[in-house]
């Protein structure tokens, strides 16, 4: 039973060894090719998921800045110009709900990464410069001011003075917070960078791998083709060609396998009856 299989599974015929050969050739590069399109089929994913976050991530930041600018522009119109107005108040308003939403955002985003601590001190930052505009509308910062005055007559101050020493101080605070949360995910990005490179060289290692292979494969099918196809080919031809131009003897002992060797004994018994 077990001659039997291993006879079955033996490869003795040159028209068996070369179906098995592109047989293998061509599944070789089957697997490859689909090994490629899953790896590149990752790599597009993980690309759109990075761009998607860094886009995000620039939107919320966007919003912030826009919300700042927002209530900055209320509070110069209002306490430095003077424009006491209630669509300045309820421009304000709406900036400081503005600022303090996209903040919980990105606050949110940060705190899943190692930036949680730059998340609470965005936190506090917003609060602290919402926190004085409420003040400057509920007039605390006017009282304030009176008791300022009240208690130091040689210093005045107005809400001028309060906007160019404290107000605007908090601004640029804010201002470079957004700008460390921006460089702060953009870093965070790195990994996601680092994970997608090597994705991209998985992608073409199987390629590369199949390309390797298949010269190794050629060569091999080179000398194999040249050894038991050609080289006794063409020692049949000669032989028999020198037979029949010179009344040669043929070589029945060249070397032969195969369907070649069948080849040569069928010539030699050809041969020998015509003798």
């Amino acid at each position: 039973m077990f001659d039997r299989v291993k006879n079955n599974l033996r490869i003795n015929s040159l028209a068996r060894r070369l179906r098995v050969a592109f047989t293998s050739i061509i599944l070789l590069l089957i697997f490859s090719g689909v090994m490629s399109l899953l790896e590149l089929e990752r790599v597009s994913h993980d690309t759109e998921e990075i761009l998607m976050a860094s886009k995000s991530n620039v939107d919320i930041a966007g919003e912030m800045i826009a919300a700042l600018n927002e209530q900055n522009d209320a509070m110069i119109y209002m306490a430095v110009v003077g424009d006491e107005r209630e669509s300045r108040r309820v421009q304000c308003l709406n900036s400081i709900e503005h600022l303090r939403l996209a903040t919980e955002s990105a606050c949110e985003r940060m705190s899943t990464t190692e930036n949680a601590v730059a998340a609470d001190s965005l936190r506090m930052q917003a609060e602290r410069i919402n926190q004085m505009a409420n003040d400057y509308l509920d007039k605390r910062v006017h009282l304030h001011i009176l008791e300022t005055e009240a208690t130091d007559s040689i210093t005045p101050f107005n809400t001028q003075i309060w906007y160019a020493d404290q107000y605007k101080v908090q601004y640029m605070n804010m201002s470079r917070h957004i700008t460390k949360y921006m460089t702060g995910t953009n870093s965070t990005l790195g990994p996601e960078v680092n994970n997608l490179s090597h994705t991209a060289r998985r992608a073409v290692t199987p390629v590369f791998i199949s390309l390797l292979v298949m010269l190794v494969v050629v060569i091999m099918f080179y000398y194999f083709l040249r050894i038991y196809y050609l080289n006794p080919v063409l020692r049949i031809n000669r032989s028999l060609g020198d037979y029949l131009t010179y009344k040669m003897p043929f070589d029945e002992g060249m070397e032969a396998r195969d369907e070649l060797k069948t080849l040569r004994d069928h010539i030699a018994r050809l041969i020998s009856k015509l003798n």
